[in-house]
């Protein structure tokens, strides 16, 4: 009895995740009340008979629009995580065929699954993916380098992904290790040969090199490593030693290069 394939299973969790953003995004937008909510609105007119009848049903309304609780209760979303884990439960020789569910799958093949997916699994379970297995689909600021006379580099701390134990959960802080890229502010008319320390995916330092070319336009991109190279955090940047140091005022950005983009 085979489990189910790598990509048949990543394309089912990123329509989940899909339809889970979809709904997400429709939930904000329907609460975003300002000072024109159900209450505001009973409350202006200072008429008790208006009031008393609905102001604290008109309040529930305003403060307790919930997308996990809807996800659950009033869709069949639930059944996108509870089938598969129907799948995984099937027995081979008295045997589970996928033994820790969701989880295990995605440790077991090296995949992740879209933070909007976790969350969908969280409105379900009631329960936290562990962090190693979703990637974030923020655009996340992990550091920023700029160049100034001498030359060196002012670097500025951002964002990390947590130390990479393997307990961790998916909470909004903590996510898998991320492939890094540079995104251009400004480049002047030089290279600049930058090595990187980071933290990789078991949080322990190491180091990456990359060059971003001379007159990049800002907002250019330069990915850094290849797809393996995934970090948790960068903690520092100077220049590659006798590498090219750029020019003075050349500004840049680290951010996650986001592992896939979900569709429908």
């Amino acid at each position: 009895m085979p489990l189910i394939s790598t990509s048949v299973l990543l394309g089912i969790a990123d329509r989940g995740a899909s339809q889970y953003k979809e709904l997400s995004d429709a939930f904000v937008a329907m609460g975003a009340t300002g000072t024109t909510g159900y209450f505001q609105r009973v409350s202006a007119t200072d008429d008790s008979d208006v009031e008393i009848p609905t102001i604290s049903g008109y309040n529930n309304v305003d403060t307790s629009l919930n997308i996990k609780t809807t996800v659950r209760s009033g869709t069949q979303l639930g059944q996108v995580v509870t089938d598969m884990e129907g799948h995984f439960s099937r027995k081979v020789g008295g045997s589970l065929l996928q033994i820790g569910g969701w989880n295990g799958y995605l440790a077991g093949k090296d995949e992740r699954v879209s933070w909007y997916f976790a969350e969908l699994l969280d409105a379900v379970k009631s329960a936290r993916m562990l962090s190693a297995n979703v990637f974030s689909e923020a655009d996340d600021l992990f550091a920023t380098a700029e160049i100034i006379g001498g030359p060196a580099i002012t670097f500025t701390d951002g964002v990390n992904y947590g130390n990479g134990a393997a307990t961790n959960l998916a909470n909004g802080s903590n996510y898998a290790a991320t492939q890094l890229k540079i995104v251009v502010t400004s480049m002047g008319a030089t290279d600049a040969d930058l090595r990187l320390s980071v933290k990789d995916k078991n949080d322990n330092p190491t180091t990456i090199d990359v060059t971003v070319p001379a007159s990049s336009p800002g907002a250019t991109v330069v990915n850094i490593g290849t797809a393996s190279d995934r970090f948790l955090d960068v903690t520092n940047i100077i220049f590659v030693p006798a590498g090219n140091t750029g020019t003075t005022g050349d500004i840049f950005a680290i951010r996650n290069l986001k592992e896939r983009a979900i569709a429908l």
